[in-house]
């Protein structure tokens, strides 16, 4: 049915009537939007000289919301056609091909007979009112951001880490030293860690791990050369090798959701909030007109259910509840984990430095399915033997999730075969997990050296139920049966809860290996005494522990430990410790007494980083470095995530801030009390994102700001007049005030002032400015006419 239209008012500027007055019947069944129109109007139609139809401008509401743009409809045999390009400007999306018709080199589109959509002139003629459903705009998709934060710019850096521990114990000594060292920068990370130990029947000096990493975050890739772990399914044991590794990482875009989330989907005539309401989380977004799809990441993985409520801007609501379950094992659809290796296995590892085995070479790979179906495989070869496995993971709706794996291999002894099977169910009240893994005889994977001859097989059941404010009740089983009856289980049943402020645990566990089996109880009990402090008391079997400590704060300063326990049988054991936290590293003193037996240990731990030409030591070095400038001469407390961490040292000596999240935001602030009141600070908190092992720098402040106050006056002594524009290089204008004062928040020796106005233009140079800090008055000063009009 054509669309009806009236306008009416011949003397709207920019159109005329033409020759005739078209007559229009609109249908009783056409839907109104904003008003009921008359069944039969007279519009006159706006036509040029040659007889063709003139656009004509009208205002336009969609589905009752008015947009502030015009748009342009031209009227033709009784039919409204509207400007095609403004369409997608106003959100809409239509199908195609529609009728068109063309007006002054603009094309205009004919929205008759589209089911679910209502296009007509109000009955002024002036407006264009726009009745659409949801299917005809754009489908919004709003869900977690898959990208990586932008790593900050690296700054070259070397660094050692150390942990020197010296002891005596029953008249004989014994030192060891881990050694972790290496350099950074853009280009990535090279590093080599060494243990040396001396007494004690230690293998000396030797070399653990050495390699050098570099990342790709854009691509999630990190690649390996030198010593690394392989990676493989939850079936495959990894080992240590040396090669090279190439395969994605998710830790370097750490804020992305890499498994698959329940998807809302809704619509929405009008613009409207979304409200998403769970048991541990709510949260709101706004939506525009038509379809969405909401991927929601809850805040806690397993079974859960989520409301959404739908509220437009006319006050109507709509609420739909979901059931979902979430597993961070799997990956959403089309997703991709692989890791590529090859190399040589490490022999002797921790006893010597380089004892290598045979070549081998390795892939992996994971890949994302959809519907919450994750699919895996596995293949290993060596000249000891091959191995190839797929498995696969899914999502069982919203009741759990189940796993499936199996793997054959062939080899020197012969041919074997491994299958695994694993369900689970996580929920916020209770979780189950049940597995279960064989391996056939001669079953054998890179790495392992020789194949059980009677397989293996074993079975783990664990759970756990939250009794509200009561506690929880956990139960794990375990039995493993290996070759030549081998056989070794455990199961154990506890209960936690909190009394008061204190935290206690009860339980019991039986263990069983071969033909023995062993009983017993075990508690706990866990009193806070304050933020640092604390005192236990700890019963398994038959033995028997009391401890109190204290925890040195996370900056500076002291703590202790007293330990005394006892075993059935045996004598009593007492130990105690002092700890001596300093910018540095930690320091630490412990003694122990067993019987006739006593000892002694000295403990140091900390780091060293030489960057910018100079060398800082630092309590730690963990996985990421900040180097803080502060613009400041006096110590400055700088805080890492709200905890006071380190301090300035001295005027050009930065803080280092070690135990950074490589590639996510690590919020590092200042304490701003401690800064001169002229020091310039555009903020008291900064965001870095290094990479790993990498460091980045973060500066607070600039240079002190000297401000001051002139009084400027004219060649005959006479203070400048106010209301003067005053404008300088490097700052914004100002204006002059009464007395002829002149206010420069940081001034400098030497520094032009410009000043004009009505009929005055005239130039200052700021005197040598007083040494002392703060707000400095200084005049009169000589504001001599500019007569070039420089400013």
């Amino acid at each position: 049915m054509p669309l009806a239209a009236a306008l009416s008012g011949a003397g709207r500027a920019g159109w005329r009537p033409g020759r005739a007055s078209v007559l229009l019947w609109l249908s009783l069944a056409q839907p109104a939007a904003a008003s009921d129109l008359p069944l039969a109007l007279a519009v006159p139609v706006a036509v040029e000289p040659d007889g063709s139809p003139r656009p004509m401008p009208v205002g336009v509401v969609i589905n009752g919301q008015p947009l502030e743009e015009t748009g342009l409809v031209v009227l033709s045999a009784g039919r409204l056609f509207v400007r095609q390009d403004m369409l997608s400007q106003w959100g809409l999306r239509l199908p195609a091909p529609l009728r068109q018709m063309e007006v002054g080199g603009c094309n205009y589109a004919l929205l008759d007979g589209l089911p679910g959509l209502s296009v007509k002139l109000d009955g002024s003629g002036g407006t264009l009112l726009i009745d659409a459903g949801p299917s005809f705009f754009p489908t919004a998709h709003i869900g977690p951001e898959q990208r990586g934060r932008p790593v900050m710019e690296a700054v070259p850096v070397q660094f050692a880490g150390y942990d020197l521990s010296v002891a005596r114990w029953g008249g004989g000594w014994a030192a060891s030293a881990l050694l972790d060292a290496g350099m950074s920068g853009g280009w990535g990370v090279a590093g080599i860690t060494a243990l040396m130990q001396q007494g004690g029947g230690g293998p000396g000096a030797v070399r653990l791990d050495s390699n050098v990493i570099r990342d790709f975050q854009d691509r999630r890739l990190r690649l390996v050369l030198g010593d690394t772990l392989t990676r493989g399914a939850d079936w495959n044991r990894p080992v240590r090798f040396a090669g090279v590794r190439l395969g994605t990482d998710f830790s370097l875009t750490p804020e992305a959701v890499t498994y698959p989330v329940p998807r809302l989907s809704g619509s929405a005539a009008l613009p409207s909030v979304v409200d998403l309401a769970a048991a541990s989380s709510r949260q709101s977004m706004a939506v525009q007109p038509g379809d969405f799809k909401i991927d929601y990441q809850p805040v806690f993985t397993g079974a859960g259910e989520v409301t959404m409520t739908i509220r437009d801007a006319n006050g109507a609501a709509r609420t739909v509840t979901q059931s979902f379950y979430t597993s961070p094992r799997l990956l959403r659809e089309g997703l991709d984990d692989f890791s590529l290796e090859a190399g040589f296995l490490r022999r002797d590892f921790g006893a010597r430095s380089f004892s290598y085995g045979a070549p081998f070479a390795a892939g992996f790979w994971r890949h994302g399915l959809g519907d919450g179906l994750t699919l895996s495989g596995r293949m290993e070869a060596s000249e000891d033997g091959q191995m190839a496995g797929l498995g696969f993971g899914a999502l069982l709706s919203s009741w759990g999730e189940i796993s499936l794996a199996a793997a054959g291999s062939h080899g020197r002894s012969g041919d074997g075969f491994l299958w695994r099977a694993q369900v689970q169910r996580i929920t916020a009240r209770y979780s189950v997990t049940a597995s279960y893994m064989q391996e056939d005889a001669y079953f054998t994977q890179v790495g392992e050296d020789d194949p059980v001859p009677a397989g293996r097989r074993e079975w783990v059941v664990a759970g756990s139920l939250a009794l509200g404010g009561r506690g929880t009740i956990n139960a794990h089983y375990l039995d493993s049966e290996g070759g030549e009856g081998d056989r070794f289980s455990t199961g154990s049943l506890s209960y936690a809860a909190s009394l008061g402020a204190a935290w206690v645990t009860l339980g019991a566990r039986r263990t069983r290996f071969s033909d023995s089996r062993t009983n017993g109880l075990f508690g706990s009990l866990t009193l806070p005494l304050g933020a640092r402090s604390s005192a236990g008391l700890f019963v398994e079997g038959g033995r028997t522990a009391a401890s109190f400590s204290r925890n040195p704060p996370p900056d500076a300063g002291w703590g202790y430990r007293f330990l005394a326990s006892r075993q059935a049988d045996a004598p009593v054991q007492m130990e105690g410790g002092v700890t001596w936290r300093t910018a540095a590293g930690d320091v630490d003193l412990s003694a122990s007494r067993m019987g006739e037996m006593e000892g002694m240990r000295f403990q140091a731990r900390g780091a060293l980083l030489r960057v910018g030409g100079r060398i800082i030591a630092t309590p730690q070095l963990d996985y990421a470095f900040a180097v803080v400038d502060v613009a400041a001469d006096q110590d400055v407390t700088v805080f890492f995530e709200n905890r006071p961490v380190a301090r300035k040292a001295e005027p050009g000596r930065p803080a280092i801030v070690t135990g950074l999240q490589p590639y996510a935001a690590n919020r590092i602030a200042i304490d701003l009390d401690a800064l001169p009141i002229d020091t310039v600070v555009t903020s008291a908190e900064q965001v870095a994102v290094p990479g790993y092992r990498q460091a980045v720098r973060i500066g607070f402040g600039g240079a002190a700001a000297h401000p001051v106050t002139l009084r400027l006056v004219d060649g005959g002594g006479a203070a400048i007049a106010e209301g003067l524009t005053v404008t300088m290089e490097g700052a914004a204008p100002g204006i002059s005030g009464h007395g002829g004062e002149v206010y420069l928040a940081d001034a400098h020796e030497g520094q032009e002032i410009w000043l004009s106005g009505p009929a005055v233009a005239c130039r200052a140079i700021v005197p040598a400015l007083p040494g002392a800090a703060g707000a400095a008055r200084m005049g009169p000063v000589r504001c001599v006419p500019d007569r070039e009009g420089k400013r």
